[in-house]
């Protein structure tokens, strides 16, 4: 009988240690589920070098070129949140402030009213929001956060993917007046922090 009963016992803990580690994948794969769901889609074209656009790092998540190595910014057109088509090449002349952004992402929610501030005290500075895959929520989250400046939706991706933007969001970029992709901010931005040293500087260029 005690023969059994080690028997049984040890059935026991061999059992338990299966559901633990079945456990401990399960909640693995939810960790990474989550930070799947932050990211701005796949098929970027570099999240690190920036496919070549000759970005110096400044700091963590903050990247800088100089005037004389830019690189023209890909293209970015399409329809904005009210239907009516948008392209980017169609604000050569100005400074550029493009941030990928989505209603869902928590970073983007918290940088939103900086980035509102920033663009009402600049005018002369267009600024164009990109939502990843957010037409549903988006609209509300622009209508009760008082964003003024258009946003382009990119329903699958495919115009993130032909930037140099970072797997999560949101990601920011500066163009020069030339169109020409001259910093990038990985992750959340402090507009009067980040942004605005950039636009002082190449407002001094022109």
């Amino acid at each position: 009988m005690a023969g059994v009963a080690r028997d049984r016992f040890a059935r026991g803990r061999q059992q338990r240690r299966r559901v633990g580690r079945v456990r401990a994948a399960a909640v693995m794969l939810a960790v990474a589920g989550l930070a799947a769901a932050c990211s701005g889609g796949g098929g970027t074209v570099d999240a690190t070098g920036g496919g070549g656009f000759n970005f110096v790092q400044q700091s963590a998540g903050k990247d800088f070129v100089a005037a004389g190595s830019r690189h023209e910014a890909p293209k970015l057109a399409g329809k904005n949140l009210d239907g009516t088509r948008i392209d980017v090449a169609s604000m050569r002349g100005k400074i550029v402030v493009v941030n990928f952004w989505a209603s869902w992402c928590a970073p983007c929610r918290a940088e939103t009213p900086g980035l509102v501030q920033l663009s009402k005290a600049n005018p002369t500075v267009a600024f164009l929001g990109v939502n990843e895959k957010d037409p549903a929520g988006a609209k509300a989250f622009v209508r009760d956060n008082g964003v003024p400046y258009p946003s382009v939706v990119d329903r699958l991706g495919t115009l993130a993917a032909g930037w140099p933007v970072a797997p999560g969001l949101p990601s920011t970029f500066v163009l020069d007046a030339n169109g020409r992709i001259a910093a990038r901010f990985t992750g959340p931005v402090v507009p009067d922090d980040d942004l605005k040293p950039v636009l002082t500087r190449l407002q001094a260029e022109a």
